[in-house]
């Protein structure tokens, strides 16, 4: 029996290391690569991703959206944050959560537009020195400077996403997140480290629908 248990842990782990692959995680010198144990916990195992579907999806509604995000913003326990962005993709919905007293991001989390289960976005997790794995750790002071973020991330969009921009970016403990346009036009975001310069690129969002205001 604990043979079994352990050939199905591995066999698991197996099929999680080859989806990790398909999340793009680019050095600012622009090589691509795997990443290890972090892309591994930190992939969305969602049907957007997997392209599996045992019928025909029904998506959440903005309401019931909003319900799972304060719900989720209250399980925290935290009167220092609030939401932030809250947007709309074709596989899950976008909500980050910002401090009230200095505006700067904290946590940034993804609630599956079909089943209405929630998890950290990968970069939220592993980047993270307050709100993720880290705890309340917190480094020094990215030495990336928003500038210099954003001439990685445009740098990155010219090779990978032509014709795309880097646009509104938002400090978090330990990384940038920043949005992309595209003939004007909302398009997507990437994240990138605060200390290597590093870009993760949030694929696993699909295509973006709208924003999903907070008092409709």
């Amino acid at each position: 029996m604990r043979k079994l248990f352990i050939l199905g842990i591995s066999i698991a782990l197996v099929s999680l290391l080859a989806l990790a692959a398909c999340v793009p995680f680019w050095g600012p010198s622009g090589g691509g690569g795997m990443m290890g144990g972090g892309m591994m916990s930190g992939m969305p195992m969602m049907g957007g991703m997997t392209g599996y579907y045992s019928g025909v999806p029904v998506a959440l509604s903005h309401d019931d959206a909003k319900t799972i995000a304060n719900s989720y913003l209250a399980s925290l326990n935290n009167p220092e944050l609030e939401i932030g962005e809250f947007e709309e993709y074709s596989h899950n919905f976008y909500v980050s959560l910002v401090e009230k007293s200095t505006g700067r991001g904290a946590i940034e989390i993804i609630i599956d537009r079909y089943t209405g289960s929630y998890q950290s976005e990968p970069q939220s997790m592993m980047w993270n020195g307050k709100y993720g794995m880290m705890g309340s750790y917190q480094q020094a002071q990215m030495s990336v400077t928003p500038q210099r973020a954003m001439e990685i991330a445009q740098d990155f969009l010219d090779v990978v996403y032509p014709g795309t921009e880097a646009d509104e970016i938002v400090a978090y403990y330990g990384y940038y997140t920043i949005m992309t346009t595209l003939e004007g036009e909302h398009y997507g975001m990437l994240s990138v480290n605060g200390y290597s310069g590093n870009i993760w690129y949030h694929t696993w969002h699909g295509i973006f629908i709208s924003e999903v205001e907070e008092h409709e």
